[in-house]
Protein backbone atom coordinates (compact mmCIF):
# COMPACT_ATOMS: atom_id res chain seq x y z
CA UNK A 1 0.00 0.00 0.00
CA UNK A 2 1.52 3.48 -0.81
CA UNK A 3 1.75 6.01 1.53
CA UNK A 4 -0.78 8.32 0.13
CA UNK A 5 -3.23 4.99 0.01
CA UNK A 6 -2.25 4.61 4.00
CA UNK A 7 -3.63 8.07 4.07
CA UNK A 8 -6.71 8.27 3.04
CA UNK A 9 -7.34 4.47 4.72
CA UNK A 10 -6.57 6.66 8.34
CA UNK A 11 -8.42 9.62 7.42
CA UNK A 12 -11.56 7.44 6.27
CA UNK A 13 -11.47 5.74 8.94
CA UNK A 14 -11.26 9.13 11.55
CA UNK A 15 -14.10 10.54 9.34
CA UNK A 16 -16.44 7.54 10.44
CA UNK A 17 -15.60 8.23 14.05
CA UNK A 18 -16.47 11.82 13.61
CA UNK A 19 -12.66 12.90 14.30
CA UNK A 20 -12.90 15.42 11.62
CA UNK A 21 -10.21 17.62 12.25
CA UNK A 22 -7.78 14.60 12.49
CA UNK A 23 -9.13 13.37 9.28
CA UNK A 24 -8.54 17.07 7.48
CA UNK A 25 -5.13 16.72 8.84
CA UNK A 26 -4.78 13.28 6.64
CA UNK A 27 -6.59 14.50 3.62
CA UNK A 28 -4.42 17.53 3.56
CA UNK A 29 -1.01 15.40 3.34
CA UNK A 30 -2.40 13.17 0.55
CA UNK A 31 -3.20 16.35 -1.33
CA UNK A 32 0.07 17.52 -1.03
CA UNK A 33 1.26 14.07 -2.15
CA UNK A 34 -0.97 13.64 -5.60
CA UNK A 35 -1.70 17.55 -6.31
CA UNK A 36 -0.94 18.09 -10.07
CA UNK A 37 -0.32 14.22 -10.38
CA UNK A 38 -2.94 11.84 -10.40
CA UNK A 39 -6.64 13.59 -11.11
CA UNK A 40 -8.33 11.32 -10.21
CA UNK A 41 -7.62 10.92 -6.36
CA UNK A 42 -6.90 14.63 -6.19
CA UNK A 43 -10.56 15.06 -7.33
CA UNK A 44 -11.53 12.31 -4.91
CA UNK A 45 -9.37 13.91 -1.82
CA UNK A 46 -10.67 17.26 -2.11
CA UNK A 47 -14.59 16.32 -2.06
CA UNK A 48 -13.56 14.32 0.95
CA UNK A 49 -11.87 17.50 2.03
CA UNK A 50 -15.04 19.36 1.17
CA UNK A 51 -17.54 16.74 3.26
CA UNK A 52 -15.19 17.00 6.20
CA UNK A 53 -14.58 20.86 6.63
CA UNK A 54 -18.68 20.69 6.19
CA UNK A 55 -19.34 18.48 8.90
CA UNK A 56 -16.88 20.15 11.01
CA UNK A 57 -19.03 23.10 10.53
CA UNK A 58 -22.01 23.12 8.72
CA UNK A 59 -22.96 26.77 9.17
CA UNK A 60 -19.76 27.84 7.53
CA UNK A 61 -19.25 26.82 3.61
CA UNK A 62 -16.05 29.16 3.24
CA UNK A 63 -13.18 25.56 3.14
CA UNK A 64 -16.09 23.43 2.16
CA UNK A 65 -16.60 25.10 -0.61
CA UNK A 66 -13.35 25.67 -1.90
CA UNK A 67 -12.35 21.91 -1.52
CA UNK A 68 -15.44 20.99 -3.83
CA UNK A 69 -15.43 23.12 -6.32
CA UNK A 70 -11.94 22.56 -6.83
CA UNK A 71 -13.19 18.49 -6.93
CA UNK A 72 -16.14 19.72 -9.41
CA UNK A 73 -13.73 21.36 -11.90
CA UNK A 74 -11.11 18.67 -11.83
CA UNK A 75 -14.10 16.12 -12.87
CA UNK A 76 -15.68 18.91 -15.31
CA UNK A 77 -12.24 18.63 -16.81
CA UNK A 78 -11.71 14.82 -17.19
CA UNK A 79 -15.18 14.27 -18.05
CA UNK A 80 -16.32 12.10 -15.08
CA UNK A 81 -20.33 13.42 -15.79
CA UNK A 82 -21.08 11.01 -12.75
CA UNK A 83 -18.98 12.54 -9.97
CA UNK A 84 -19.46 15.65 -11.68
CA UNK A 85 -22.87 15.64 -10.52
CA UNK A 86 -22.18 14.16 -6.81
CA UNK A 87 -19.78 17.05 -6.84
CA UNK A 88 -23.04 19.59 -7.44
CA UNK A 89 -24.89 17.47 -5.24
CA UNK A 90 -22.71 18.19 -2.28
CA UNK A 91 -22.08 21.68 -2.70
CA UNK A 92 -25.76 21.78 -2.82
CA UNK A 93 -25.76 20.56 0.30
CA UNK A 94 -23.08 22.57 1.67
CA UNK A 95 -24.98 26.01 1.07
CA UNK A 96 -28.59 24.51 2.31
CA UNK A 97 -26.39 23.62 5.68
CA UNK A 98 -24.85 27.64 5.53
CA UNK A 99 -28.25 28.97 4.46
CA UNK A 100 -27.49 30.32 1.00
CA UNK A 101 -30.69 28.58 -0.36
CA UNK A 102 -30.48 30.72 -3.82
CA UNK A 103 -26.54 29.46 -4.17
CA UNK A 104 -28.02 25.88 -3.27
CA UNK A 105 -30.65 26.08 -5.49
CA UNK A 106 -28.09 26.81 -8.58
CA UNK A 107 -26.07 23.84 -7.76
CA UNK A 108 -29.06 21.59 -6.91
CA UNK A 109 -30.60 22.63 -10.69
CA UNK A 110 -27.31 22.51 -12.51
CA UNK A 111 -26.90 18.43 -11.10
CA UNK A 112 -30.17 18.11 -12.36
CA UNK A 113 -29.82 18.97 -15.74
CA UNK A 114 -26.39 17.43 -15.81
CA UNK A 115 -28.37 14.05 -15.12
CA UNK A 116 -30.76 14.41 -17.42
CA UNK A 117 -28.58 15.10 -20.19
CA UNK A 118 -25.95 11.96 -19.17
CA UNK A 119 -29.18 9.57 -18.63
CA UNK A 120 -28.11 8.17 -15.24
CA UNK A 121 -31.63 7.49 -13.77
CA UNK A 122 -30.38 6.81 -10.02
CA UNK A 123 -28.66 10.34 -10.04
CA UNK A 124 -31.66 12.04 -11.57
CA UNK A 125 -33.63 10.96 -9.16
CA UNK A 126 -31.42 11.60 -6.49
CA UNK A 127 -31.07 15.18 -7.65
CA UNK A 128 -34.60 15.77 -8.43
CA UNK A 129 -35.05 14.83 -4.40
CA UNK A 130 -32.46 16.96 -3.91
CA UNK A 131 -33.87 20.04 -5.62
CA UNK A 132 -37.37 19.58 -3.63
CA UNK A 133 -35.81 18.98 -0.57
CA UNK A 134 -34.78 22.81 -1.36
CA UNK A 135 -37.87 24.22 -2.91
CA UNK A 136 -39.53 22.74 0.38
CA UNK A 137 -37.95 25.28 2.73
CA UNK A 138 -39.93 27.96 0.93
CA UNK A 139 -44.02 28.08 1.17
CA UNK A 140 -43.48 29.47 -2.09
CA UNK A 141 -42.61 26.87 -3.94
CA UNK A 142 -44.26 24.05 -2.14
CA UNK A 143 -45.75 22.94 -4.63
CA UNK A 144 -43.26 22.81 -7.09
CA UNK A 145 -40.88 20.64 -4.27
CA UNK A 146 -44.31 18.17 -4.20
CA UNK A 147 -44.05 17.59 -8.46
CA UNK A 148 -40.22 16.65 -8.19
CA UNK A 149 -40.71 14.51 -5.34
CA UNK A 150 -43.91 12.81 -7.33
CA UNK A 151 -41.38 13.23 -10.36
CA UNK A 152 -38.39 11.32 -8.55
CA UNK A 153 -40.69 8.64 -6.85
CA UNK A 154 -42.48 7.43 -10.80
CA UNK A 155 -38.68 7.68 -12.09
CA UNK A 156 -37.21 5.48 -9.03
CA UNK A 157 -40.18 3.07 -8.83
CA UNK A 158 -39.76 2.53 -13.09
CA UNK A 159 -35.97 1.33 -12.17
CA UNK A 160 -37.00 -0.48 -9.18
CA UNK A 161 -34.87 1.80 -7.48
CA UNK A 162 -36.43 1.55 -3.73
CA UNK A 163 -33.84 3.47 -1.97
CA UNK A 164 -34.26 6.48 -4.10
CA UNK A 165 -38.11 5.90 -4.45
CA UNK A 166 -38.26 5.72 -0.56
CA UNK A 167 -36.20 8.69 -0.23
CA UNK A 168 -38.88 10.59 -2.31
CA UNK A 169 -41.71 9.32 -0.96
CA UNK A 170 -40.00 10.50 2.75
CA UNK A 171 -39.69 13.78 1.39
CA UNK A 172 -42.82 14.20 0.28
CA UNK A 173 -44.84 12.93 3.46
CA UNK A 174 -42.91 15.60 4.98
CA UNK A 175 -44.22 18.22 2.64
CA UNK A 176 -47.49 17.13 3.15
CA UNK A 177 -47.60 16.93 6.96
CA UNK A 178 -48.60 20.46 6.98
CA UNK A 179 -52.09 19.23 5.08
CA UNK A 180 -52.51 17.26 8.80
CA UNK A 181 -50.45 13.98 10.60
CA UNK A 182 -53.65 11.76 9.87
CA UNK A 183 -52.34 11.96 6.01
CA UNK A 184 -49.22 11.82 6.15
CA UNK A 185 -49.54 8.80 8.88
CA UNK A 186 -51.98 7.13 6.55
CA UNK A 187 -48.88 7.34 3.57
CA UNK A 188 -46.22 6.08 6.08
CA UNK A 189 -47.81 3.48 6.29
CA UNK A 190 -48.40 2.52 3.46
CA UNK A 191 -45.51 3.35 2.73
CA UNK A 192 -44.34 0.05 4.81
CA UNK A 193 -46.81 -1.79 2.91
CA UNK A 194 -45.53 -1.37 -0.04
CA UNK A 195 -41.73 -2.53 1.56
CA UNK A 196 -43.51 -5.88 2.57
CA UNK A 197 -44.95 -6.36 -0.72
CA UNK A 198 -41.37 -5.76 -2.43
CA UNK A 199 -39.94 -7.86 0.17
CA UNK A 200 -42.60 -10.86 -0.22
CA UNK A 201 -41.08 -10.99 -3.70
CA UNK A 202 -37.19 -10.99 -2.75
CA UNK A 203 -35.78 -14.58 -1.66
CA UNK A 204 -32.53 -13.81 -0.50
CA UNK A 205 -32.24 -13.20 3.01
CA UNK A 206 -29.28 -10.60 2.73
CA UNK A 207 -31.37 -8.62 0.11
CA UNK A 208 -33.91 -8.39 2.30
CA UNK A 209 -32.03 -7.57 5.65
CA UNK A 210 -30.31 -4.59 3.08
CA UNK A 211 -33.50 -3.49 1.22
CA UNK A 212 -34.96 -3.04 5.17
CA UNK A 213 -31.51 -1.16 6.38
CA UNK A 214 -31.81 1.42 3.56
CA UNK A 215 -34.95 2.16 3.59
CA UNK A 216 -35.12 2.29 7.67
CA UNK A 217 -35.81 5.75 7.81
CA UNK A 218 -39.58 5.12 6.39
CA UNK A 219 -39.88 3.32 9.72
CA UNK A 220 -38.79 5.99 11.67
CA UNK A 221 -40.77 8.84 10.01
CA UNK A 222 -43.96 6.42 10.71
CA UNK A 223 -42.92 5.76 14.72
CA UNK A 224 -42.38 9.60 14.87
CA UNK A 225 -45.63 10.60 13.16
CA UNK A 226 -47.54 7.95 15.84
CA UNK A 227 -45.98 9.21 19.18
CA UNK A 228 -46.89 12.80 17.77
CA UNK A 229 -50.52 11.30 17.77
CA UNK A 230 -49.81 9.89 20.65
CA UNK A 231 -50.70 6.44 19.51
CA UNK A 232 -47.38 4.89 21.53
CA UNK A 233 -48.92 1.34 21.10
CA UNK A 234 -48.62 1.60 16.90
CA UNK A 235 -45.16 3.09 17.46
CA UNK A 236 -44.07 -0.29 19.36
CA UNK A 237 -45.77 -2.25 16.79
CA UNK A 238 -43.81 -0.67 13.94
CA UNK A 239 -40.52 -1.08 16.15
CA UNK A 240 -41.06 -4.53 15.99
CA UNK A 241 -42.28 -4.14 12.59
CA UNK A 242 -38.57 -3.05 11.13
CA UNK A 243 -36.90 -5.82 13.78
CA UNK A 244 -39.06 -8.56 12.22
CA UNK A 245 -37.81 -11.07 9.31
Amino acid sequence: MSEEEQLVSSADKLMLKEKYIDAIREYLKVLELVKGKNDELEADTCSKLSQAYSALDPRSDENSLKYGIDALEIHKRIDDKALTIMDLLNLGYIEQSAGKHEMCKNYLQEAMETARKFGDSVLLSMAMSANAECLARSKKSRNSAISLYREAMALSESEQDWENYFEALYGLIGCLKEDGKDKAFKMAMEALDRIDQIIAAMKNKKDIKELKSAVSFMYDLASDLAMEMENVEEAINIAQRLRSE
